[in-house]
């Protein structure tokens, strides 16, 4: 049966990097980065917040045609807010779905995040514009619950799961 995994951690907190080691293991990965090169050839700043509903229709499709294969979908997207994950655990349920995860990636401060951004890709931003997506994301973010809908909730802290076992995403060897 496929799955949704919603990963629940601010900008390069190490969600992306999970996603690769993921990828091979047959899970469909969604994230800004496909967007933004399925639609713009990969230039960040061509993104458009008026074309915010292409966007999420070309991932609806995705996702549901990912499902509809018996795929693993994996949405490595921040997903600090209820309402954030609300859409992709309402889509899961709209579709019988019923193995809803988060696995959640440590907070540290927003200056950190930043900085990692910096150190991995700034994808044509300074450090000033990142500090501040990164604090605008801290300001939002709530820890997910199994009330929102989730069926399991797992820890990620670099690189090893902890807290709830995550076997079921890869093998750590």
């Amino acid at each position: 049966m496929a799955s949704i995994t919603l990963l629940v951690g601010q900008i390069a907190s190490g969600k992306s990097t999970l996603c690769k080691k993921l990828a091979s293991s047959g899970s469909i990965i969604l994230n800004d980065d496909n967007t933004v090169t399925a639609l713009h050839g990969g230039d960040y700043k061509l993104y458009d917040k008026k074309l915010k509903p292409l966007y999420k229709a070309m991932e609806t499709t995705v996702i549901t045609m990912a499902w509809a294969l018996g795929k693993d979908v994996v949405i490595d997207r921040t997903c600090l807010d209820p309402i954030t994950r609300q859409r992709y655990i309402s889509l899961a349920k709209s579709m019988d779905i019923t193995d809803i995860r988060a696995t959640v990636f440590p907070l540290c401060s927003p200056i950190v995040h930043a900085q990692r951004r910096m150190a991995s890709d700034s994808r044509g931003y300074d450090l000033e514009y990142w500090t501040k997506v990164a604090k605008f994301l801290e300001a939002k973010a709530v820890q997910p619950g199994l009330d929102e809908g989730f069926t399991e909730i797992n820890y990620w802290h670099h690189g090893i799961g902890y807290g709830r076992r995550i076997d079921w995403l890869l093998d750590l060897d």
